[in-house]
């Protein structure tokens, strides 16, 4: 009798087991990083959790949340080895916010259901999935044609989404306009722009970087992207990369990884005023005032404000016929030619905070056309335009 021969499969490596220590503190911070992006109900249930893998040769525990269009990374000094896998994030940011202990034990041993967390005298046993379930979203392609590197100094890149950020469109139908478009040097100018509108509002600054840029087309990163960069990365040194279809934030430990929408983002400079322009100076500080103060007059459809020149300076006026009205006098000289304007009372109080100075500068052109606005003394590229409002 002759065997029937088979080429034998091949067998999978066996699996590591996962011994690890890492200080609490650093661990139990990353995991709070990550959660405020991980749904909180998820039909799949890979995308609720953390991924932590070890890096034996550097020594660093990589802590991990993918999603399918949005990946952040980061990592810290920790001691062992073993295989990656992993364990729902908000079970163990929970377990890590409650227990003691300067550092944390990670064990799993081949053939364990359960990961045992140990912190203090707190023990966590959770049940781990497969690290391979989780979608990976690569960096972007060095050699792709559209790839461009820009490096930003401190505080540079949270400057230009404080600006842009506000102003990110939700509505879906407009998909283009849900994130956040940086220009590379249009005309050969050196500049990385940023730009959001909403079809209402938009908001514009730039920045010259020690990067030779070269020209390229507009890339838009997705809302998530951008609020995740606004707040893990702020006030930090940043270096944005993109290609075609990806890009990439990084910045200390960490790495913010997403796709770009697909998408053409408007000719938004067809929408900005050029003037002439008869300009006035308001109090910022008092515009936000004006919008607390008339929250009993708003409704669904009552968020306009009256602005017009008067004696003293310039009132700006909410009104609701079911209630009556809310007014405001800004202090100083009535600018001469300034017809009265309506706008929506949020924009307007959106556009105040968002420059962050004490005064915005007010360019007008005529009751019907969009504002242009500044801060005193603001930098060349920084503005943002207003759209007016029936009153």
């Amino acid at each position: 009798m002759i065997e029937d021969k088979k080429t034998p499969s091949k067998l999978a490596a066996p699996a590591e087991a996962f011994v690890v220590d890492v200080d609490a503190g650093p661990f139990r911070r990353a995991l709070a990083d990550l959660l405020p992006y991980c749904e909180p109900r998820n039909t799949i249930p890979i995308l609720g959790c953390v991924t932590l893998s070890m890096d034996a040769d550097a020594q660093r525990l990589g802590v991990s949340l993918f999603d399918i269009d949005l990946a952040i990374e980061t990592s810290m000094p920790a001691a062992g080895k073993g295989d990656a896998f992993a364990v729902p994030l908000r079970t163990l940011a929970g377990f890590m916010k409650g227990a003691d202990g300067a550092t944390v034990q990670i064990r799993k041993m081949p053939g364990e259901a359960r990961v045992s967390f140990t912190c203090g005298d707190f023990t966590a046993a959770i049940i781990p999935m497969p690290a391979e379930d989780a979608p990976r979203l690569n960096g972007p392609n060095f050699a792709d044609a559209g790839f461009r590197r820009v490096p930003l100094a401190e505080g540079v890149m949270s400057w230009l989404l404080g600006l842009t950020m506000p102003f990110i469109s939700t509505e879906e139908t407009r998909y283009y306009l849900n994130g956040v478009a940086f220009e590379f040097g249009v005309d050969d100018d050196g500049m990385l722009r940023a730009i959001a509108t909403d079809g209402h509002r938009l908001g514009s600054r730039q920045a010259k970087t020690v990067a030779n840029i070269v020209s390229r087309p507009t890339v838009i990163i997705p809302r998530a992207a951008i609020k995740a960069v606004a707040h893990l990365a702020a006030g930090k040194e940043v270096t944005l990369s993109v290609d075609d279809i990806r890009a990439e934030f990084a910045f200390g430990d960490f790495a913010i990884r997403t796709k770009v929408i697909d998408g053409t983002f408007p000719d938004w400079r067809r929408v900005v005023p050029r003037g002439p322009f008869k300009h006035f100076e308001l109090d910022a500080g008092k515009i936000l005032k004006l919008h607390r103060a008339t929250a009993g007059m708003r409704g669904e459809r009552n968020n306009a404000v009256k602005v017009q020149p008067c004696e003293g300076g310039i009132s700006a006026t909410a009104t609701n016929p079911d209630y009556g009205t809310v007014s405001a006098v800004f202090r100083g000289e009535a600018p001469e030619g300034v017809e009265a304007f309506g706008l929506n009372g949020r924009y307007f109080a959106d556009m105040a905070k968002a420059f962050g100075t004490k005064r915005i500068e007010i360019g007008f052109t005529g009751a019907g056309d969009p504002l242009l606005i500044k801060g005193p003394n603001g930098q060349a590229g920084e503005f943002a335009v207003l759209m007016p409002m029936r009153v």
